[in-house]
């Protein structure tokens, strides 16, 4: 499965509001961030519309990672920026990748299960050799009723062979 921000990374400039669906913060967010961060830097237009880089955008991830998942504070995550960015930003890297194979995984579940289900609802009792061998009870003669322990009996009106 591609990751939802993969359509994102091919273009070369991003704007505020592409960049805030992207993270999953909002537009006063990042223009806080840009004033807090000299990481980010993004270019203006004459008019002052602000144009996210690639590489905006990473530092952005990074440090929406470092604040808003693992809770730093503005100086915890200056300081790792400053120290460790390399190491932070492998594992962003990695918590991604993990994310989108986990994504991928229960998708595969959830396409087995239905699978399976409908294998289950498509099968139909095949008698071995006759129709003495084994009984199906015909659709609506068959009732499913409690008993007083809790378990199910069935109560047929045609005779069973159990």
């Amino acid at each position: 499965m591609a990751n939802a921000n993969s359509d994102y990374e091919q273009k070369q400039f991003y704007s505020i509001g592409e960049v805030s669906k992207i993270v999953g913060t909002n537009e006063t967010t990042l223009r806080f961030w840009e004033k807090e961060f000299n990481e980010i830097n993004p270019r203006r237009s004459s008019r002052g519309v602000r144009f996210y880089s690639n590489d905006d955008l990473k530092t952005i991830k990074l440090i929406h990672h470092l604040i808003k998942e693992k809770g730093l504070t503005l100086d915890g995550t200056r300081k790792r920026l400053k120290n460790n960015r390399s190491k932070e930003s492998n594992t962003l890297e990695i918590l991604n990748r993990l994310q989108e194979l986990r994504t991928d995984l229960i998708a595969i579940r959830n396409g087995v299960e239905l699978i399976g289900t409908k294998k289950n609802s498509k099968m139909q009792f095949q008698p071995s050799a006759s129709k003495q061998d084994c009984f199906l009870p015909e659709e609506n003669e068959t009732n499913i009723t409690n008993d007083m322990e809790g378990e199910n009996t069935e109560e047929s009106s045609s005779p069973s062979l159990f």
